[in-house]
């Protein structure tokens, strides 16, 4: 699918795919995001595009390929709620689909805090990561998202459990800021539609830390935020996360 060239295809599955394979031909290793991803966990939410992380060094190049395979540059950057979202994370760089739906890149050294480099994820078969028709996935039900692709596909996702992890350590980077309460609606996603319904997702299974405040969230107990404070002060001794981020930057 190297060959492939847009021309104004509608967002689908069989796009996606099409975009996941432009840059397996490259050799960049990446991850679907976003509400796509949630989409295929099976979290009923509205879809504005498609979203990638990808290993910071290669993000210039990732654009570059989708750029040359007729993707658009952003129509108005000054306007654009890719270029200037109110409370989501900023992408590192986009291209359009159309004036609406875009192609969202992510570094991974933004998203992914606490995980290997996705060139040996990727090398290693890593537990954490799966294909998007995966049949421990949701199918669709009424009511829910689409649930795993329908054809077999080679688009790689997080599974459930390192999304969660990956979530919860956001929610301690970006403490006090605009984006904490993003990422707790993400994580809230998880508790609502896909705890007791993914075959792979064991809230006792996750890491320290993460899993004592998964349930106590999850029971809506007040204990969640001096336990996240703990693993907020343990993310920032291991260097996870760092204080200049810890303090927030609004811009991003």
């Amino acid at each position: 699918m190297a060959d492939f060239q847009f021309s104004d295809q509608k967002l689908s599955d069989k796009l996606v795919e099409s975009i996941s394979n432009l840059l397996d031909a490259a050799g960049i290793p990446h991850l679907l995001w976003g509400n796509f991803l949630l989409a295929i966990y099976g979290v009923p939410t509205i879809v504005e595009g498609v979203s990638f992380i990808v290993p910071d060094t290669l993000i210039e190049r990732a654009e570059s390929i989708i750029g040359k395979s007729g993707f658009l540059p952003c129509p108005r950057p000054s306007e654009c709620p890719h270029e200037v979202p109110l409370v989501s994370p900023r992408a590192d760089a986009h291209r359009h689909i159309d004036d609406d739906l875009a192609i969202s890149l992510f570094r991974k050294s933004e998203i992914l805090l606490d995980f290997p480099d996705l060139e040996s994820a990727f090398g290693n078969c890593s537990p954490d990561v799966m294909h998007a028709s995966d049949e421990r996935l949701p199918s669709y039900t009424i009511g829910r998202g689409q649930g795993r692709l329908r054809f077999k596909s080679s688009i790689r996702i997080p599974t459930t459990m390192m999304y969660t992890e990956a979530i919860i350590t956001l929610i301690c980077r970006d403490w006090h800021t605009r984006r904490q309460g993003y990422w707790v609606a993400m994580l809230t996603y998880i508790m609502e539609y896909v705890d007791g319904t993914d075959a792979m997702f064991n809230s006792e299974d996750l890491k320290d830390g993460y899993k004592e405040f998964y349930c106590a969230a999850s029971r809506v107990d007040r204990t969640m935020w001096p336990i996240l404070e703990e693993l907020r002060r343990d993310l920032i001794d291991r260097e996870v996360i760092t204080l200049a981020e810890d303090a927030g930057d609004e811009s991003w």
